[in-house]
């Protein structure tokens, strides 16, 4: 079975950003600080349903996360609710 390649997907919006099973194994994000805001990551097609992921916002500047070995599986389909962010890319597998 072939390896399938990771992909990045930039936003400056909330955003579907997969329809069907994918795996989300990185984010970036930029964001300008101040009051408290997250980021959702839902596994869904719209923003409802399950967060498997949320991120605060609140750190200024450019935040990477690396998620462990594998990374976050969705189901259903990744919708990305980008809250305080400036922009968001995710990397996901499908």
């Amino acid at each position: 079975m072939a390896k399938r390649e990771p992909q990045a997907i930039h936003t400056n919006a909330d955003v579907l950003m997969n329809t069907g099973p994918a795996r989300l194994i990185g984010v970036l994000y930029t964001s300008g600080g101040g009051s408290l805001d997250h980021i959702n990551f839902y596994d869904n097609t719209s923003a409802s349903g399950t967060v498997r992921l949320e991120l605060d916002t609140t750190k200024q500047g450019v935040v990477t996360w690396n998620l462990p070995e594998g990374g976050l599986i969705f189901t259903n389909g990744i919708y990305c609710d980008i809250g305080g962010a400036t922009s968001v890319t995710a990397i996901i597998v499908q």
